[in-house]
C-alpha cells in the first residue's frame, strides 16, 4: 500500500498548485448558473480520500480527492495494487483530469434523469446531454480530457465513427434493455468489448455526444433547459447520420 504520509505530501503539492484549477471550476459553476438559474450550485471541497473517492458529489458539495490527480508518474501511484487500480485508471491520474472529472461527476449526479430499465438509445442520449453541457461549461478544456480518453483513443473514435455505430445498431441492440448491452457501452474499462482494443471504454459517452451535437446543430435555438427536458430520444436519433 502507498505510504499515507507520501500521499499527503503529494496532495499538499497538488493543493499548492490548485489556483488555476480553482478558477476553471469557478468559471464552470458560473456558466452553469447562467444556463440553469434555479439549480443547486456546488460548494467545492478538496481533500485526501486515501484513494477511496476521486470525485464525491453530494446534494450541495462537490468533493475532490486530490490524490487521484497527483500525476501518473508519481512514485505513490506505483504502490497502488493493479487488481484495484488497473493501468488505464492510473493513466488518468493527471492534474489535467481534475477539473473535467469534477464537473462531469457533478453533472452525472445532478442532471441525469432516472432511466433505470430504459434502452441503449435512451442511455446514449442522456449521457450525450451531459457531455454537451460539460463541453459548454469547459470550452477551453481539451475534448479527450472531458471524455477521459487518451488523445489516441479519441482520434480512433473519430476515424471509426461509422463502424462503431454499425456495431451498436446490429441485431437491434440500439433498443435493447439488457444490462449487458447497456453496460458494454457505458461502463469503464481499458477498451469496449466487441470493438478493437484501440477503442476506449465507456465509448457511449462519445457516441451519445455525437448524437446530441447533431440534434443541436439541426435545432440551434434549443436551450440546454429544453434539451434536458426532452424525453423522447428518437427525436435526437433522427438527426444522427454517421458516415
Amino acid at each position: 500500500d502507498p505510504d499515507m504520509r507520501s500521499v499527503q505530501d503529494a496532495v499538499d503539492h497538488v493543493l499548492g498548485d490548485l489556483e488555476h484549477e480553482r478558477i476553471q471550476l469557478q468559471d464552470a459553476v458560473r456558466r452553469l448558473a447562467v444556463l440553469f438559474p434555479d439549480s443547486t450550485l456546488p460548494r467545492l471541497v478538496a481533500f485526501n480520500s486515501g484513494f477511496n473517492y476521486g470525485i464525491f458529489p453530494t446534494e450541495d458539495v462537490l468533493g475532490i480527492g486530490l490524490e487521484w490527480f497527483i500525476g501518473k508518474d508519481h512514485p505513490v501511484i506505483g504502490y497502488l495494487p493493479p487488481e484495484s487500480f488497473p493501468q488505464y485508471m492510473k493513466d488518468r491520474m493527471m492534474p489535467d483530469m481534475l477539473v473535467p472529472s469534477a464537473v462531469k461527476g457533478w453533472l452525472l449526479v445532478h442532471y441525469t434523469r432516472d432511466i433505470r430499465g430504459a434502452d441503449v438509445l435512451t442511455n446514449l442520449v442522456e449521457v450525450g446531454k451531459i457531455m454537451a453541457l460539460l463541453d459548454a461549461l469547459l470550452p477551453d478544456t481539451d475534448m479527450h480530457l472531458k471524455y477521459a480518453f487518451s488523445p489516441e483513443q479519441l482520434a480512433w473514435c473519430e476515424a471509426n465513427e461509422y463502424m462503431v455505430w454499425r456495431e451498436i445498431v446490429a441485431d437491434e441492440k440500439l433498443f435493447s434493455r439488457k444490462a449487458a448491452d447497456i453496460g458494454r457501452l457505458m461502463n469503464d474499462g481499458p477498451f469496449t468489448s466487441g470493438l478493437p482494443r484501440e477503442s476506449p471504454g465507456h465509448i457511449g459517452e462519445w457516441v451519445g455526444h455525437r448524437m446530441v451535437k447533431a440534434y443541436l446543430k439541426a435545432n440551434p435555438k434549443v436551450t440546454f433547459a429544453e434539451l434536458f427536458a426532452l424525453d423522447d430520444p428518437k427525436l435526437v436519433l433522427k438527426h444522427y447520420k454517421p458516415r
